[in-house]
């Protein structure tokens, strides 16, 4: 009685490494995305702890770390500030494309904001 190898075929192996291959792709284009939202947020939340700050002092103070940090996605325009009576409301709405093939892109929405002063209802209206 002749026993029957177990195991698997190459075309197997080869197509798990070729579905791996595509996975570790897809989180090396996303992983850069997340990690520059998260500087940002970090950012915004530096920014928003002095609630007596001006629109003019944030934005500078924005494109200071903008500077250290090179963020890709955002400019110190694209930032909602609303600051009144000693009171800062600071936030940041932006999508961010991600190429993958000559035609194929994933976008990513986001949005975050900081301070005592809600800043992405008013964007809404």
């Amino acid at each position: 009685m002749k026993r029957s190898q177990g195991g698997f075929s190459f075309l197997v192996v080869l197509a798990f490494a070729m579905l791996a291959a595509v996975v570790v792709f897809l989180v090396l284009k996303v992983v850069p995305v997340y990690t520059e939202y998260n500087a940002i947020k970090r950012t915004i939340n530096e920014i928003a702890v002095d609630q007596e700050q001006t629109d003019h002092e944030v934005r500078r103070s924005f494109e200071n770390n903008d500077i250290v940090q090179d963020f890709n996605s955002v400019k110190k325009e694209d930032l909602l500030v609303i600051s009144s009576g000693g009171k800062l409301g600071v936030g940041i709405s932006y999508n961010t494309e991600v190429p993958i093939m000559k035609d194929i892109k994933l976008v990513f929405h986001f949005e975050y904001q900081a301070g005592s002063i809600p800043v992405l209802q008013d964007q809404a209206k």
